[in-house]
């Protein structure tokens, strides 16, 4: 490849170790990628969530559990995607202005928050997949209650998943965090 030895260049340190150096082109390149996710996630999720809204053949109440997680994904690409693109620019100085401490806090439970809705979203589906194949007829008397209470069940989760995680961020080192 042409001009690899610009985009790698090995900088030597106080201590005499070398370390790759990313170049601006590396963080324009990285940043176009997150831009163009941002995009489909936003789209196909809210594609996702209008087409559930609209057509009454779609809305089962099988299907209430993956809107819940498109509305989760969607919230993550709207709210955190943006706030990681600036963080990935500031990182490769495509451009300047640290963020105060109240913007990184936020970003921090922000993007813990949707990103576990998502995950536990994600594991509910499963179970829920898992009780129709292995028991498919109670799985059909299934009232639209249950699933209501389902979801209600991945946010209360979501949310003591998050304290926890945000408090043990917030009060220990990153290091013991990462221990414990």
């Amino acid at each position: 490849m042409m001009g690899t030895e610009a985009v790698t260049n090995n900088s030597e340190n106080a201590t005499g170790s070398s370390r790759v150096v990313p170049s601006k082109v590396d963080g324009i390149a990285l940043c176009t990628a997150f831009v163009l996710i941002f995009v489909f996630v936003v789209v196909g999720n809210l594609l996702t969530i209008v087409l559930f809204a609209v057509n009454r053949s779609l809305r089962k109440k099988s299907l209430l559990l993956v809107i819940n997680m498109a509305f989760a994904d969607l919230m993550l690409g709207i709210l955190s995607l943006p706030l990681y693109i600036h963080d990935v620019g500031y990182r490769f100085d495509l451009w300047k202005g640290l963020w105060p401490m109240s913007v990184s806090i936020f970003y921090t439970i922000i993007d813990t928050f949707f990103s576990q809705a998502s995950l536990i979203s994600a594991a509910f589906i499963s179970g829920e997949r898992f009780y129709a194949i292995y028991w498919p007829f109670k799985h059909g008397t299934l009232s639209t209650r249950a699933y209501r209470i389902l979801i209600f069940s991945v946010w209360v989760l979501t949310l003591l998943v998050t304290a926890l995680f945000s408090t043990r961020d917030f009060l220990f080192s990153m290091k013991l965090s990462l221990y414990y």
